[in-house]
Protein backbone atom coordinates (compact mmCIF):
# COMPACT_ATOMS: atom_id res chain seq x y z
CA UNK A 1 0.00 0.00 0.00
CA UNK A 2 1.40 3.42 -1.49
CA UNK A 3 1.03 6.86 0.17
CA UNK A 4 -0.90 9.15 -1.69
CA UNK A 5 -0.53 12.72 -3.06
CA UNK A 6 -0.34 14.69 -0.23
CA UNK A 7 -0.85 12.27 2.66
CA UNK A 8 1.74 11.55 5.51
CA UNK A 9 4.21 8.98 5.36
CA UNK A 10 3.08 5.73 7.48
CA UNK A 11 6.09 5.50 10.03
CA UNK A 12 5.71 2.68 12.79
CA UNK A 13 7.23 3.07 15.77
CA UNK A 14 8.65 -0.44 17.33
CA UNK A 15 8.89 -0.68 21.04
CA UNK A 16 8.44 -3.42 23.76
CA UNK A 17 6.41 -1.27 26.09
CA UNK A 18 5.90 2.21 27.94
CA UNK A 19 5.27 0.48 31.57
CA UNK A 20 7.91 2.40 33.58
CA UNK A 21 10.10 5.32 34.01
CA UNK A 22 13.46 5.11 32.54
CA UNK A 23 15.48 6.51 29.71
CA UNK A 24 14.70 3.90 26.85
CA UNK A 25 11.55 4.45 27.12
CA UNK A 26 11.67 8.24 27.60
CA UNK A 27 13.21 8.27 23.75
CA UNK A 28 10.23 6.19 22.54
CA UNK A 29 7.70 8.31 24.07
CA UNK A 30 9.65 11.40 22.75
CA UNK A 31 9.91 9.86 19.50
CA UNK A 32 6.06 9.52 19.47
CA UNK A 33 5.69 13.36 20.14
CA UNK A 34 8.41 14.26 17.77
CA UNK A 35 6.88 12.52 14.73
CA UNK A 36 3.51 12.65 14.96
CA UNK A 37 2.36 16.05 13.05
CA UNK A 38 4.83 14.97 10.03
CA UNK A 39 3.48 11.12 9.91
CA UNK A 40 0.85 8.80 10.43
CA UNK A 41 2.50 7.32 13.52
CA UNK A 42 1.54 3.89 14.53
CA UNK A 43 3.49 2.20 18.07
CA UNK A 44 3.78 -1.48 17.95
CA UNK A 45 4.43 -2.86 21.41
CA UNK A 46 3.40 -5.76 23.98
CA UNK A 47 1.01 -3.79 25.90
CA UNK A 48 -1.40 -1.43 25.99
CA UNK A 49 -0.57 2.63 26.78
CA UNK A 50 -1.25 4.75 29.58
CA UNK A 51 -0.60 8.28 28.17
CA UNK A 52 -1.73 10.07 31.32
CA UNK A 53 1.23 8.06 32.96
CA UNK A 54 3.10 8.34 29.74
CA UNK A 55 2.70 12.52 29.72
CA UNK A 56 3.76 11.95 33.94
CA UNK A 57 6.87 10.19 33.52
CA UNK A 58 8.40 11.35 30.50
CA UNK A 59 7.19 15.30 30.40
CA UNK A 60 5.22 14.69 26.79
CA UNK A 61 1.96 15.92 25.96
CA UNK A 62 0.44 12.99 23.89
CA UNK A 63 -3.15 13.03 23.40
CA UNK A 64 -5.58 9.95 21.90
CA UNK A 65 -5.36 10.23 18.53
CA UNK A 66 -1.48 11.28 17.97
CA UNK A 67 -0.66 7.98 16.76
CA UNK A 68 -2.37 4.56 16.65
CA UNK A 69 -1.80 1.75 19.14
CA UNK A 70 -0.96 -1.57 17.57
CA UNK A 71 -0.39 -4.16 20.58
CA UNK A 72 0.25 -7.68 19.95
CA UNK A 73 -1.91 -10.76 20.17
CA UNK A 74 -2.30 -12.88 23.21
CA UNK A 75 -0.26 -15.08 22.16
CA UNK A 76 3.20 -12.91 21.46
CA UNK A 77 2.40 -11.61 25.06
CA UNK A 78 2.41 -14.58 26.49
CA UNK A 79 5.84 -15.83 24.99
CA UNK A 80 7.19 -12.75 25.70
CA UNK A 81 6.06 -12.89 30.05
CA UNK A 82 7.09 -16.46 29.91
CA UNK A 83 9.73 -16.13 32.26
CA UNK A 84 10.01 -15.55 35.90
CA UNK A 85 12.48 -12.46 35.19
CA UNK A 86 11.89 -9.25 32.99
CA UNK A 87 13.79 -11.34 29.79
CA UNK A 88 14.29 -8.20 27.84
CA UNK A 89 16.45 -10.05 25.14
CA UNK A 90 13.21 -12.33 24.42
CA UNK A 91 10.80 -9.36 24.85
CA UNK A 92 12.67 -7.63 21.88
CA UNK A 93 12.57 -11.38 20.15
CA UNK A 94 8.62 -11.43 20.41
CA UNK A 95 8.54 -8.10 19.27
CA UNK A 96 10.55 -8.28 16.17
CA UNK A 97 8.13 -10.84 15.02
CA UNK A 98 5.10 -8.69 15.73
CA UNK A 99 6.54 -6.07 13.64
CA UNK A 100 7.68 -7.88 10.63
CA UNK A 101 3.79 -10.00 10.85
CA UNK A 102 2.33 -6.20 11.00
CA UNK A 103 4.55 -4.91 7.90
CA UNK A 104 3.73 -7.50 5.65
CA UNK A 105 0.22 -6.75 5.99
CA UNK A 106 0.26 -2.94 6.32
CA UNK A 107 3.83 -2.17 4.22
CA UNK A 108 4.87 0.91 6.55
CA UNK A 109 6.75 3.56 4.68
CA UNK A 110 9.56 3.90 7.19
CA UNK A 111 10.21 1.70 10.27
CA UNK A 112 11.86 3.18 13.47
CA UNK A 113 12.78 0.78 16.50
CA UNK A 114 13.64 2.41 20.15
CA UNK A 115 14.91 -0.51 21.77
CA UNK A 116 18.50 -1.33 20.50
CA UNK A 117 18.82 -3.58 16.98
CA UNK A 118 16.16 -4.77 15.47
CA UNK A 119 15.78 -6.88 12.04
CA UNK A 120 12.64 -5.34 10.11
CA UNK A 121 14.01 -7.93 6.66
CA UNK A 122 14.22 -4.76 5.27
CA UNK A 123 16.39 -1.23 6.15
CA UNK A 124 14.93 0.83 8.56
CA UNK A 125 16.62 3.33 11.29
CA UNK A 126 17.22 1.53 15.18
CA UNK A 127 18.14 3.38 18.56
CA UNK A 128 21.14 1.34 20.18
CA UNK A 129 20.92 2.11 24.35
CA UNK A 130 23.58 -0.35 23.85
CA UNK A 131 24.38 -3.19 21.59
CA UNK A 132 22.56 -5.82 22.51
CA UNK A 133 25.44 -8.44 20.86
CA UNK A 134 28.49 -6.98 22.28
CA UNK A 135 30.26 -8.60 25.07
CA UNK A 136 30.99 -8.76 27.51
CA UNK A 137 27.69 -7.79 29.03
CA UNK A 138 28.38 -4.35 31.53
CA UNK A 139 27.79 -5.84 35.33
CA UNK A 140 24.81 -3.39 35.64
CA UNK A 141 23.13 -6.00 33.08
CA UNK A 142 24.59 -9.28 35.08
CA UNK A 143 21.62 -10.69 36.97
CA UNK A 144 21.75 -13.87 39.47
CA UNK A 145 21.10 -16.40 36.31
CA UNK A 146 24.23 -15.24 34.40
CA UNK A 147 25.82 -17.36 37.21
CA UNK A 148 24.40 -20.72 35.98
CA UNK A 149 26.99 -22.19 33.22
CA UNK A 150 25.42 -22.75 30.05
CA UNK A 151 22.13 -20.99 30.97
CA UNK A 152 23.07 -17.54 29.11
CA UNK A 153 24.20 -18.75 26.07
CA UNK A 154 21.33 -21.16 25.06
CA UNK A 155 18.96 -18.34 26.27
CA UNK A 156 20.48 -15.66 23.83
CA UNK A 157 20.67 -18.53 21.42
CA UNK A 158 16.72 -19.21 21.71
CA UNK A 159 15.89 -15.50 21.58
CA UNK A 160 17.95 -15.02 18.25
CA UNK A 161 16.34 -18.13 16.79
CA UNK A 162 13.02 -16.37 17.84
CA UNK A 163 13.70 -13.00 16.56
CA UNK A 164 15.13 -14.62 13.23
CA UNK A 165 17.38 -11.56 12.92
CA UNK A 166 21.06 -11.72 11.88
CA UNK A 167 23.94 -8.83 11.93
CA UNK A 168 23.70 -8.23 8.51
CA UNK A 169 20.05 -7.04 8.57
CA UNK A 170 20.99 -5.36 11.40
CA UNK A 171 23.97 -3.57 9.92
CA UNK A 172 22.18 -2.58 6.95
CA UNK A 173 20.03 0.12 9.44
CA UNK A 174 20.85 3.41 9.88
CA UNK A 175 21.62 2.97 14.08
CA UNK A 176 21.21 5.97 16.27
CA UNK A 177 22.63 5.89 19.88
CA UNK A 178 22.89 7.97 22.95
CA UNK A 179 26.30 8.77 23.53
CA UNK A 180 29.96 8.44 22.02
CA UNK A 181 30.58 5.75 24.13
CA UNK A 182 27.95 3.41 23.12
CA UNK A 183 28.71 4.60 19.61
CA UNK A 184 32.13 3.31 19.96
CA UNK A 185 31.09 -0.45 21.19
CA UNK A 186 28.50 -0.40 17.74
CA UNK A 187 31.47 -0.03 15.44
CA UNK A 188 33.66 -2.26 17.69
CA UNK A 189 31.07 -4.84 17.03
CA UNK A 190 29.15 -4.24 13.87
CA UNK A 191 31.87 -2.29 11.91
CA UNK A 192 29.31 0.68 11.38
CA UNK A 193 28.80 4.41 12.46
CA UNK A 194 26.21 5.86 14.45
CA UNK A 195 24.32 9.39 14.18
CA UNK A 196 24.85 10.33 18.43
CA UNK A 197 21.58 11.77 19.29
CA UNK A 198 21.32 12.39 23.18
CA UNK A 199 18.30 11.12 24.72
CA UNK A 200 15.79 13.74 25.39
CA UNK A 201 16.01 15.70 28.98
CA UNK A 202 12.06 17.18 29.45
CA UNK A 203 11.05 19.92 31.97
CA UNK A 204 11.80 23.03 33.52
CA UNK A 205 13.15 23.29 36.90
CA UNK A 206 12.65 26.08 38.70
CA UNK A 207 15.25 28.97 39.28
CA UNK A 208 16.62 28.57 43.07
CA UNK A 209 19.16 31.23 44.25
CA UNK A 210 22.70 29.20 44.72
CA UNK A 211 22.44 30.75 48.48
CA UNK A 212 19.13 29.52 49.23
CA UNK A 213 19.77 25.85 47.71
CA UNK A 214 20.72 23.14 50.53
CA UNK A 215 24.04 21.99 51.31
CA UNK A 216 23.52 18.39 49.76
CA UNK A 217 23.29 16.23 46.72
CA UNK A 218 20.54 14.66 45.40
CA UNK A 219 20.80 11.50 42.98
CA UNK A 220 17.64 9.90 40.75
CA UNK A 221 17.20 6.66 39.69
CA UNK A 222 15.16 3.61 40.21
CA UNK A 223 16.03 1.80 43.43
CA UNK A 224 18.04 -0.68 41.96
CA UNK A 225 21.66 -2.22 42.88
CA UNK A 226 23.39 -0.94 39.63
CA UNK A 227 22.90 2.37 40.72
CA UNK A 228 25.08 2.11 43.47
CA UNK A 229 23.07 4.37 46.20
CA UNK A 230 25.11 3.10 48.83
CA UNK A 231 28.19 4.30 47.45
CA UNK A 232 26.87 8.00 47.23
CA UNK A 233 25.84 7.31 50.91
CA UNK A 234 29.57 6.74 51.83
CA UNK A 235 30.65 9.70 49.61
CA UNK A 236 28.23 12.28 51.95
CA UNK A 237 29.54 10.55 54.94
CA UNK A 238 33.11 10.96 54.23
CA UNK A 239 31.75 14.70 53.12
CA UNK A 240 30.43 15.01 56.76
CA UNK A 241 33.84 13.64 57.51
CA UNK A 242 35.78 16.73 56.75
CA UNK A 243 33.37 19.08 58.67
CA UNK A 244 30.47 19.93 56.62
CA UNK A 245 26.88 19.72 57.65
CA UNK A 246 26.39 17.80 54.32
CA UNK A 247 22.69 16.03 53.14
CA UNK A 248 21.73 13.27 50.88
CA UNK A 249 18.50 12.60 49.03
CA UNK A 250 18.10 9.91 46.99
CA UNK A 251 15.02 10.20 44.57
CA UNK A 252 13.57 6.89 42.61
CA UNK A 253 11.05 4.60 41.45
CA UNK A 254 10.61 1.19 43.29
CA UNK A 255 12.12 -1.49 41.94
CA UNK A 256 14.19 -4.23 43.99
CA UNK A 257 12.46 -4.28 47.51
CA UNK A 258 15.63 -6.30 48.82
CA UNK A 259 17.95 -3.45 48.14
CA UNK A 260 15.13 -0.61 49.16
CA UNK A 261 15.45 -1.99 52.28
CA UNK A 262 19.22 -2.40 52.65
CA UNK A 263 18.73 1.49 51.70
CA UNK A 264 16.42 2.25 54.00
CA UNK A 265 18.88 0.49 57.03
CA UNK A 266 21.22 3.12 56.01
CA UNK A 267 19.47 5.80 56.00
CA UNK A 268 18.23 5.15 59.59
CA UNK A 269 20.87 5.53 60.89
CA UNK A 270 21.76 8.70 59.02
CA UNK A 271 19.58 11.16 59.58
CA UNK A 272 21.09 13.27 56.54
CA UNK A 273 19.50 10.81 54.34
CA UNK A 274 16.39 11.02 53.02
CA UNK A 275 14.74 8.40 50.26
CA UNK A 276 11.87 9.75 48.25
CA UNK A 277 9.80 7.84 46.03
CA UNK A 278 7.26 7.77 43.21
CA UNK A 279 7.51 12.16 42.61
CA UNK A 280 5.60 13.26 39.78
CA UNK A 281 7.44 15.29 37.74
CA UNK A 282 6.71 18.58 39.54
CA UNK A 283 7.33 17.33 42.59
CA UNK A 284 11.01 15.63 41.59
CA UNK A 285 11.80 19.16 39.86
CA UNK A 286 11.03 20.88 42.91
CA UNK A 287 12.95 18.81 44.98
CA UNK A 288 16.30 18.69 42.62
CA UNK A 289 16.37 22.08 42.55
CA UNK A 290 16.53 22.91 45.77
CA UNK A 291 19.85 21.34 46.13
CA UNK A 292 23.58 22.62 45.46
CA UNK A 293 25.07 19.35 43.99
CA UNK A 294 24.03 16.57 41.77
CA UNK A 295 25.50 12.95 42.39
CA UNK A 296 25.50 9.49 39.61
CA UNK A 297 27.47 6.84 40.88
CA UNK A 298 26.05 4.00 38.46
CA UNK A 299 29.48 2.90 36.88
CA UNK A 300 28.81 2.20 32.85
CA UNK A 301 25.83 3.80 32.41
CA UNK A 302 25.09 3.75 28.80
CA UNK A 303 23.98 7.31 28.92
CA UNK A 304 22.14 8.70 31.97
CA UNK A 305 19.69 11.25 31.61
CA UNK A 306 19.78 11.53 35.80
CA UNK A 307 22.93 13.41 35.78
CA UNK A 308 21.73 15.39 32.72
CA UNK A 309 18.73 16.31 34.34
CA UNK A 310 20.49 17.56 37.59
CA UNK A 311 22.63 19.72 35.48
CA UNK A 312 19.49 21.15 33.82
CA UNK A 313 18.39 21.90 37.32
CA UNK A 314 21.60 24.38 38.53
CA UNK A 315 23.20 21.65 40.39
CA UNK A 316 26.52 20.87 40.52
CA UNK A 317 26.67 17.35 39.30
CA UNK A 318 29.61 14.52 40.24
CA UNK A 319 29.23 11.60 38.24
CA UNK A 320 30.97 8.30 38.14
CA UNK A 321 33.95 8.19 35.66
CA UNK A 322 32.90 6.06 32.88
CA UNK A 323 29.95 5.48 30.33
CA UNK A 324 28.15 8.89 28.69
CA UNK A 325 27.52 10.48 32.20
CA UNK A 326 31.68 12.12 31.13
CA UNK A 327 30.13 13.35 28.18
CA UNK A 328 27.11 14.79 30.01
CA UNK A 329 29.88 16.74 32.35
CA UNK A 330 31.98 17.92 29.44
CA UNK A 331 34.86 15.65 30.61
CA UNK A 332 35.04 18.07 33.34
CA UNK A 333 38.25 16.56 35.54
CA UNK A 334 36.70 18.20 38.79
CA UNK A 335 33.14 16.47 38.38
CA UNK A 336 34.23 12.71 37.95
CA UNK A 337 35.56 10.00 40.51
CA UNK A 338 36.68 6.82 40.69
CA UNK A 339 36.01 5.97 44.14
CA UNK A 340 34.20 6.96 47.32
CA UNK A 341 37.43 8.80 48.83
CA UNK A 342 37.62 11.10 44.86
CA UNK A 343 34.26 11.96 44.98
CA UNK A 344 34.71 13.09 48.92
CA UNK A 345 37.42 15.27 48.20
CA UNK A 346 35.92 17.01 45.06
CA UNK A 347 32.34 17.60 46.49
CA UNK A 348 33.94 19.11 49.36
CA UNK A 349 36.52 21.38 47.18
CA UNK A 350 33.43 22.85 45.44
CA UNK A 351 32.28 23.34 48.90
CA UNK A 352 35.38 24.82 50.67
CA UNK A 353 36.08 27.14 47.69
CA UNK A 354 33.71 29.47 46.41
CA UNK A 355 35.52 30.59 43.44
CA UNK A 356 35.73 26.99 42.05
CA UNK A 357 32.35 26.17 42.93
CA UNK A 358 31.17 29.57 40.49
CA UNK A 359 33.58 27.88 37.77
CA UNK A 360 31.49 24.58 38.03
CA UNK A 361 28.85 26.66 37.89
CA UNK A 362 29.32 27.94 35.02
CA UNK A 363 30.39 25.23 33.08
CA UNK A 364 27.05 23.63 34.06
CA UNK A 365 25.26 26.83 33.27
CA UNK A 366 26.36 26.06 29.74
CA UNK A 367 25.69 22.48 29.37
CA UNK A 368 22.26 22.51 30.77
CA UNK A 369 20.75 23.29 26.80
CA UNK A 370 23.00 20.48 25.66
CA UNK A 371 20.43 17.31 26.03
CA UNK A 372 16.90 19.27 25.70
CA UNK A 373 14.17 17.36 24.92
CA UNK A 374 13.05 20.11 21.87
CA UNK A 375 17.05 19.20 20.79
CA UNK A 376 16.29 15.60 20.68
CA UNK A 377 12.67 15.91 18.41
CA UNK A 378 14.61 18.12 16.32
CA UNK A 379 17.50 16.00 15.77
CA UNK A 380 15.19 12.55 15.00
CA UNK A 381 12.88 14.53 12.84
CA UNK A 382 16.24 15.75 11.05
CA UNK A 383 17.05 12.21 10.94
CA UNK A 384 14.02 10.61 9.77
CA UNK A 385 13.37 12.98 7.09
CA UNK A 386 16.58 12.42 5.59
CA UNK A 387 16.25 8.67 5.87
CA UNK A 388 15.45 6.77 2.28
CA UNK A 389 14.33 2.94 2.94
Amino acid sequence: MKTGAGMKKRLLIAHPNLSAPGGGNAVAAWALQALRDEYAVTLATLEPVDLEKTNRWFGTALRDGDFEVAVAKAAYRKLANCLPTRGALLQCGVLMRWVRALDRRRRFDVLLGTENEIYFRRVGLQYVHYPCRYYPRPDLDLKWYHKFPGVVPLYRAACNALSGSDDEGMIRNVSITNSKWTAERIRSYYGVRSHVLYPPVPGEFPEVPWEQRHLAAVGLGRMDQVKRWELAIEIADRVRRRGHDFGLTIIGHRYDAGYEKMLQSLAAERQWVRLLHDLDRTEMAREVASHRFGIHTMENEHFGIAPAELQRAGCIPFVHRSGGPIEIVGETESLMFQMAEEGAEKIAAAIEDAAHASVLRAGAEERREWFTAEKFCEGLRGIVGGFEG
